[in-house]
């Protein structure tokens, strides 16, 4: 596969929000070998302050954490900012339908492949 394409400030940015260590650093490590720069972020305050300081094109917000759900991140994110947020979570499609519904958002289930993950990257893309 070849690398993203760039929209003039280099590499396309994404930041990975998930309590999940482990998964956190599985999603980086996936997308570095996608040619996409990768920030982590361990809850929903730690992805607020990254938004309000760098430009992401993509945020892939784990939707159940403690403290602040993705579905709260989300809302708060700063106005002057318009990732496409792709919701992850372990939970079934049919629950996620209501965080899907509050405004442009995707869906990846937890556990999504590493060619799964291209494939949404690139229909964000397009």
């Amino acid at each position: 596969m070849g690398r993203p394409s760039t929209n003039g400030n280099g590499v396309r940015k994404v930041l990975v929000v998930d309590d999940d260590a482990d998964w956190r650093e599985f999603l980086r490590l996936c997308l570095e070998e996608l040619g996409y720069e990768a920030i982590e972020a361990a809850d929903g305050q730690e992805a607020l302050d990254s938004l309000s300081r760098e430009k992401y094109g993509v945020v892939l917000l784990d939707l159940n954490m403690p403290g602040m759900s993705g579905l709260e991140v989300a809302e708060r994110m700063p106005r002057n900012t318009k990732p496409r947020v792709v919701f992850l979570t372990s939970a079934a499609a049919s629950d996620v339908g209501s965080a899907l519904m509050s405004g442009p958002h995707y869906y990846l289930p937890k556990g999504a492949s590493r060619d799964q993950l291209s494939l949404l990257l690139q229909s964000l893309e397009a």
